[in-house]
């Protein structure tokens, strides 16, 4: 029984982690979690900063039934202009926690990216080739490489922009939108977000069946920032004429990937499918979807 089960969270304040914890919480499960900030440290959130060079698995106490792993710096640009740190927190100590919580008879979950594929292809399968274009999918390919060597008992769970109703970008877009005032999305640059209560489902039913190796999870398309922008846009009934898209380029970005969506033939196997791009935004948002 899962509620027999103890269950650590690494990386409980990030996006999906204080979703997950949220969820496991309501349904009564034994969670515990970590977290950086000392004041908040309990008898069931541990002390655990991934940039210092040491890790101390000693220091839980415990051995847990499934450790899910949320912790990483996502930031593309942080992990190009800061490798060495980023590296050591990404990589070297996420694999040592992994590793250790392997030995110990853990049921690994780790969070990678579609960021490990080049974006030439869409909806990718997991078996193509990853062929990396940025520090931070060298980064998760490389933990993915080596814990796909342990061989069983891992999960690899490949998420394309995970999205929640606190989005920076989106709540400005809407704030600037009802204020009349001119917003400038980008039209070149695509995304398949995955609203964080799929991203949460996913991994709910991946501990409940302790599902093995690498699913991946996107929603059914690709759109623009602009299509984006002008579907938020249409829902809050505001003149798209304040609209005005630009490129990637004006931005200062080098390159941008063709094709973000993923294939999600896994998740039928958790009795899942990959969300509509529309309707994910809409329960996200918590606007009205029209089929």
């Amino acid at each position: 029984m899962l509620e027999n089960k103890s269950i650590l969270i690494i990386g409980a304040n990030g996006t999906i982690g204080s979703e997950l914890v949220s969820f496991f919480e309501s349904k009564g499960h034994n969670i515990f979690t970590t977290t950086r900030n000392t004041k908040s440290v309990s008898d069931r959130c541990f002390f655990l900063n991934l940039s210092i060079d040491e890790i101390n698995l000693q220091k839980f106490n415990r051995n847990f039934d499934i450790v899910i792993i949320c912790a990483a710096i996502t930031s593309q640009k942080f992990c190009l202009n800061n490798r060495e740190l980023s590296w050591r927190v990404n990589v070297e100590n996420t694999v040592k926690i992994a590793k250790g919580m392997r030995e110990a008879g853990a049921f690994i979950i780790f969070l990678s990216s579609n960021a490990v594929f080049n974006g030439e292809l869409p909806l990718v399968n997991s078996q193509e080739k990853a062929t990396p274009t940025t520090e931070y999918g060298c980064q998760k390919l490389e933990v993915e490489n080596q814990l796909l060597k342990l061989q069983h008992k891992i999960s690899i769970v490949r998420f394309s922009k995970v999205i929640n109703q606190n989005m920076t970008l989106v709540n400005q877009w809407i704030v600037n939108l009802k204020m009349g005032r001119r917003i400038t999305p980008l039209d070149d640059m695509l995304i398949s977000p995955v609203p964080v209560s799929f991203a949460v489902l996913v991994l709910y039913t991946i501990v409940l069946k302790e599902f093995p190796g690498i699913v991946q999870v996107s929603s059914n398309q690709d759109i623009t920032y602009a299509d984006f922008a002008r579907y938020i846009a249409s829902k809050i009934g505001v003149d798209q004429n304040l609209i005005s898209p630009i490129s990637y380029i004006d931005q200062g970005f080098e390159n941008v990937s063709k094709n973000t969506t993923l294939d999600g033939s896994a998740l039928t196997h958790l009795g899942l499918t990959s969300p509509d791009v529309w309707k994910g935004i809409d329960d996200t948002f918590g606007f009205h979807y029209n089929e």
